[in-house]
């Protein structure tokens, strides 16, 4: 082999190493934002609490609920079981 040979093969064996980091990298970034994405999302759930926040907020929906009356289900109005009207039935067939 000749020296332009050599260099070319050496030129060409450090692309590929740099290639190998570069691609190990863009990995390991893509695996590190989809936690970060995970992370954000699981905390901007709307209804998700953690453990200690759920029973704190049932300590105190409890405490309150037995000094005031709770706006769910307080209605005076009996609710009739027997219906005297007659059913709808709706149907998606053309």
């Amino acid at each position: 082999m000749d020296r332009n040979t050599q260099d070319r093969v050496r030129a060409r064996e450090a692309a590929l190493r740099l290639l190998n980091r570069l691609t190990t990298g863009v990995g390991v970034g893509a695996l590190a934002g989809v936690g970060v994405l995970g992370a954000v999302s699981a905390y901007t759930i709307p209804g998700a609490a953690t453990s200690s926040q759920t029973a704190s907020t049932a300590t105190s929906s409890s405490a309150s609920s037995t000094s005031s009356t709770s706006g769910l289900g307080s209605s005076s109005t009996p609710i009739n079981s027997s219906s005297s009207g007659s059913g709808v039935v709706v149907s998606g067939g053309t």
